[in-house]
Order: structure tokens, then sequence, then C-alpha cells
């Protein structure tokens, strides 16, 4: 054999080896699939490159947290500078720039504008409100949330980056927002403080997910109350509640930074801007923008078998839509119904008091009325094209045929309430809704959290009312429960006007759900949607195969069905006599 033949023979016997070794290999290994494996972008986190209980300048001695605050900016010296122009500091969006006036008139959005169906609205409180505010200052004044006013607005640097979150929720007790804003019933003990401010000075880092959920955990009222996706479960959660930021090696160990990655104090993600759709004029989807197709890439299933098929969903799907089955799966149920028009109810003593049921829900309050909470129930499905229409106080309701409601009585069986409390609601405006249609080619199919809420209105124009709930002032409605005064007061400070009569209305507003991400093999099947009473029953638009059915063509389908089986018959029946006369004709 020629010497270059025998080179050839084994150089390909060679590769031909390598070639299954690695196929071999490939089969041996189980695919992985991106939605429970850490994104190879998204895994590698930055830590912190300062050891901030080596420096002089956090040794103290602090005798208030202003001074810790002030220890910080020697360094940090573009700190609040940043911080003026994002949605954290102003409450409003657009965010107002540094150095400029926020106009309420301008702003798109921000709860320091819009009303909603829990604690209705911000302008009213600003002194309650104000104590979860990052200017590290605590005053009833619209000041404070302008970067423009004079002396310049401070920050408060512990409040995202003192890693416990104590901080935070002792600074809600310590500057005497009412008790109410948070607590449905009247606890006992002694309230948080900070005792060692040099401690905690050292202690700074990057944000965590205790810092962030200090707020944003409690949103509204209190744990897991605002979002049914949110709140203090995600501490420490098993995989199966959240595989994004489970403890490695089972979840991916993520925090909230890890997707919300922050530009000069902006952070990433907003229910304000972008929304489900891939193109790239969205954005929360381009970039390091908090959004699946951030890490996962517009074809997130080409590793499993059924990846073409399921990538065909994407234009029309939102990730969350079968990665997030249900709400509030974990321990902490959250708040779907609230009845502001149930104030005032006081207990035998006279007394505030509250009402619970057998299985510890809080179902009234003489502070907030009836209310009813829901664990692990399935979200409301629509389409969004990321854009959200809010309401302000003052914003006239358009008339619907809902004006009260009835069938509703919170106390029982949880499950069956919720339905029972959709029912009610189902004429009832929208005071946050996201638009979107199904021919739009930035709209996706999307899982919500819809709340129901009873609230006072203007008896004359619908308009939504602010109301004063706390403070010194016998105008507040938790101090002598009189309606019009509170809202009297509550308008004004909104700058609404008030014709002096109350009337209350149901509403609705729908809340995003993108966390507490399952793993793949509890994420939705097929036949959850693709049947006649799916999950997608009652979305409208699209034709969606295994629930929609055009009449005429079953019909049609059904004739020629018939109309084939017959002609077989007939044939079989003349097959069969012809068969019988020639055989009787032989034999005879």
């Amino acid at each position: 054999m020629p010497g270059h033949v025998f080179l050839r023979l084994t150089v390909a016997v060679g590769l031909a080896a390598t070639l299954a070794t690695t196929a071999l290999a490939q089969s041996d290994t189980p695919a992985q699939d991106p939605a429970v494996s850490p994104p190879a972008t998204a895994a590698a986190v930055p830590v912190s490159t300062a050891d901030h209980s080596r420096f002089d300048a956090l040794a103290g001695p602090f005798t208030t947290a202003q001074e810790v605050n002030e220890a910080c900016l020697p360094c940090h010296n573009t700190g609040p500078e940043q911080l003026h122009g994002t949605l954290h500091f102003s409450w409003s969006w657009p965010a107002a720039s540094s150095g400029q006036a926020a106009d309420a008139s301008a702003m798109a959005g921000g709860m320091l504008h819009v009303a909603n169906g829990f604690l209705l609205s911000t302008p009213s409180n600003l002194d309650a409100c104000s104590s979860c505010h990052i200017a590290g200052t605590r005053f009833e004044d619209p000041a404070v949330l302008d970067a423009s006013s004079a002396p310049v607005a401070p920050v408060d640097c512990m409040s995202c980056h003192e890693p416990t979150g104590q901080w935070t929720v002792a600074n809600f007790h310590e500057d005497g927002a009412a008790c109410s804003m948070c607590h449905d019933e009247r606890l006992r003990g002694d309230t948080p403080e900070v005792k060692d401010f040099v401690l905690a000075a050292k202690s700074v880092g990057p944000s965590t997910n205790a810092s962030c959920g200090a707020c944003h955990f409690n949103a509204d009222g209190g744990q897991g109350v605002k979002h049914g996706d949110l709140n203090a479960d995600l501490l420490a959660p098993p995989p199966t509640l959240d595989v994004h930021m489970a403890a490695a090696p089972e979840g991916a160990g993520f925090t909230c930074s890890t997707c919300h990655t922050t530009t000069e104090h902006a952070l990433a993600g907003s229910r304000y801007a972008g929304g489900p759709g891939a193109r790239p004029e969205s954005p929360a989807l381009v970039g390091a923008a908090a959004s699946c197709q951030g890490c996962h890439g517009a074809m997130p299933h080409d590793a499993i078998k059924r990846g073409v098929r399921l990538d065909r969903h994407i234009s029309t799907v939102a990730c969350e839509t079968c990665h997030i089955p249900s709400i509030a799966r974990g321990e902490t149920a959250t708040r779907v119904f609230w009845d502001w028009s149930t104030v005032g109810k006081l207990g035998r003593d006279r007394k505030p008091m509250a009402q619970k049921q057998k299985d510890g829900r809080i179902t009234y309050t003489t502070e907030k009325g009836h209310l009813e909470v829901a664990r692990s129930f399935a979200p409301d499905y629509i389409w969004s094209d990321g854009m959200l229409d809010m309401h302000r106080p003052g914003t006239p309701l358009p008339a619907t045929g809902a004006t009260e409601i009835d069938g509703v009585e919170p106390g029982r069986d949880a499950s069956t309430e919720l339905a029972l409390i959709k029912d009610a609601f189902a004429d009832a405006p929208w005071i946050a809704s996201y638009s979107g249609e199904p021919v739009s080619e930035d709209a996706r199919i999307v899982p919500v959290k819809i709340m129901h809420s009873v609230v006072p209105i203007d008896a004359e124009n619908r308009a939504l009312a602010s109301v004063k709930f706390s403070g010194r002032s016998g105008d507040a409605l938790w101090n002598r429960f009189r309606w019009e005064n509170a809202v009297e007061a509550g308008m004004e400070a909104a700058g609404q006007p008030f014709s002096g009569e109350v009337a209350f209305t149901p509403v609705r507003q729908m809340i995003p759900v993108n966390h507490m991400v399952a793993p793949a093999e509890v994420a939705l099947q097929c036949p959850a949607c693709h049947s006649s009473d799916g999950l997608l029953e009652e979305l409208p638009g699209g034709f969606l195969p295994g629930r929609d059915r055009y009449d005429w063509l079953d019909k049609a389908g059904l004739l020629l069905l018939a109309g084939t089986l017959g002609a077989v018959l007939f044939h079989l029946v003349l097959r069969l006599g012809f068969a019988l006369f020639h055989r009787g004709k032989r034999h005879g």
C-alpha cells in the first residue's frame, strides 16, 4: 500500500473515531434546557471590588443616618446626581433630570402621580409614604422628591446597599409612618431600630434580594399585598418556586440586580418601559435589560427536541405565560380584593379591630375594610404591548354597569371566593390596564394579576378620590373615619377639585407577573391552552387550535364524511348483492 494512501486511511479512521466518540458523548448527555440552566451572560454577575469595612471614613463615630450617608459621598461623589434622575428617586416617569423640577402634569406615570386600588394615592399621605423614600430625609414636603430643591436633596445610600434590608425596615418605624400603612393588625412589641451605625456602614456592598425586598416585597400595605410574584419567599426559595433565584447548584443563584442591571444608578426593567415583544424598539428586551430574551435569546428552546415547535410561539406568547404557571406559589398569599367602603367598624371596646379566619386570614380591619387574599391560583391572560394605561386622582371613571358588587363575602374558602369576586367585577372599569391587540406585531399573550377594589370617588363626576389616611389632623380618615373630610383633604393635596360628596365604585387593575419562574418540567403543557376549556378559553383574538372551531367547516367535514361513508356502504351492498346473484346462478 502506498504511503500516502496509508496516511489518508489513518487520518480517516482517527477522524471517524473522534466523531463517533463526540456523538456518543452527546447522546449520553441530556440536553440542557435554557429554562433551567443559568445562561452564561447572566451568571457572570460582578462582585464588589471594595471591602468597605477597611475604609477609615466609615469608622465613625456616627450618631445619625445622615452622617453615614455623608461619609459615602466624598468617594461616590456623582451618586446623588445620578440617583436624582431615576424613577426610584423621583417616583415619576419619565424621571426628571437632575437640576430640573418635575412637572407633575407632564408625567406619564410613577407612584407620585397614579392612583391604585390598594393605598389609593401618594400625594395626600406624603409624610407616611416618604418613609420609604431613598432621599435619607422624611419631610411632608414634595421638595424631597425634587432634585432641584435647595439645598440639593440628599440620598440614602444604605437603603439599597445595606445587605440585610434591616436599615430600611428600621427607617419605616423610626420616621413615624402610620402602622396601618403596612400592618393589617396592630402588633405588639418593640419596633426595629438601628443601634450600631458604624457596623451598618461597614457592611455595605452590592444590593441583595433582602435590600431590594425591604421595599418591593412590602409594596402597598404588607408582605405580598400588591405583587403576587414578589415577597419574602424569594429570600431563600426552593428551585420549584424560582429556578433563577434559588441557590446554586439546584438554582442559578440570581439576585435582583442580575436581571435588573444598573447604569448610573438607573435600573433596567420597569412596567413603564418596554413590552413583551422582541422588537429592538422595545427597550425592556435589548442588551442587559430585565427580560427573558435578554439572556435566552429569540430561540430559547433550540436545545430540546420540541424546540422548533415551541419557538414558533415566541412571536405571540411571552415566556412568563408558560413558565409562571400560578401566582403566589410559596407560603405568602397575595391580596385580590379590597373594599374601602366598609371602613370604620369598631370592636366592642369601641376601638379599631381585625377579624381573622381559622386559617389565619385577616378578612376585615377597621382601617382598611374587607380584604381577601389567595395563593397558588392561575393568572389572567391578556394581549399586551407593554403600554400601561393608568388613572390619576381626579380622573373621571367611565360610566359602566358596575356600580356595586354582589355575592362577595370575604371569609369563605379563598379559591371559591376568588371566583365569585371575578364574576362580581366582570363589568368594573379599569384604573390600570395594558393595551394590546392580537393583530399587533408588538403584542404578546402575558400573565397578569388582577386586583379588585371598591374605592371612593367624587359622587358628582365619578373622579377617583385621593384620601388622607393618617396624621394629626382631624381630617385624616383613620382618626375619625369621616370620608368627606378625608377626601376633601386628599383632593386638596393632589390639586384636584371636590364636590363634597363621596360615593364608592368597584374598579380593577392589572399587575404584571414576571417573577417566581418555575423549572421547565413544571411549565405549562400544550393542553393547558390548546383545549376548549383551557387557560386561554376567554382570551379574544386569533385562531387557537384545540380551542377554536369553524362550525361551517365542521359541518362540511361531517357531511363529506357522511357522504363518503354512505358511498362505501352503498358500494358494499352492491358488491354483496352481485356476489349472491352470480353465486345463485352458478349453483342453479
